[in-house]
């Protein structure tokens, strides 16, 4: 039986990998440099693996995973396609892609932190995600021009 501080935190992680999915499906067809398409495809599968963790662990509690609001799914689709629109520099990308992932972090360590008595196991699947960000961010530092 999951609690609502499990539920709160699967359902972050879900949404957080949902998110970095979509962002990248959305980026890739603008990626001009061999590197980071390889770099973000390679994510993307990492994301799948860490998203279907995350679905098994909430339907283990005999739920479903809670989906990201339409409005949101499009304001995301948007807000890339807005800042992608005049500049699709590789340097460009990588630097939204490391904002993603940095709100990724954020979003699901104030889950973590806001639902203390989830179990450990969720709380450590939530870090392995974190984890996994923190390791893009620093992956795509490398594309930023000095």
């Amino acid at each position: 039986m999951l609690t609502t501080a499990d539920l709160a935190v699967l359902n972050e992680a879900y949404r957080n990998t949902k998110a970095g999915l979509e962002a990248i499906n959305t980026v890739i067809s603008k990626v001009y440099d061999e590197d980071l398409a390889l770099d973000l495809n390679r994510q993307a599968v990492r994301f799948l693996t860490l998203e279907d963790k995350v679905t098994d662990k909430i339907r283990e509690g005999s739920r479903r995973p809670e989906q990201a609001s339409p409005v949101g799914k499009a304001m995301r689709w948007t807000s890339i396609q807005a800042n992608t629109l005049l500049n699709t520099s590789t340097e460009h990308l990588a630097d939204l892609m490391i904002q993603g992932n940095a709100k990724g972090i954020t979003d699901l360590m104030k889950a973590v932190k806001a639902n203390k008595g989830a179990k450990k196991e969720y709380c450590e699947l939530a870090e392995e995600i974190m984890d996994f960000e923190e390791k893009n961010i620093e992956r795509l530092k490398s594309y930023l021009q000095g």
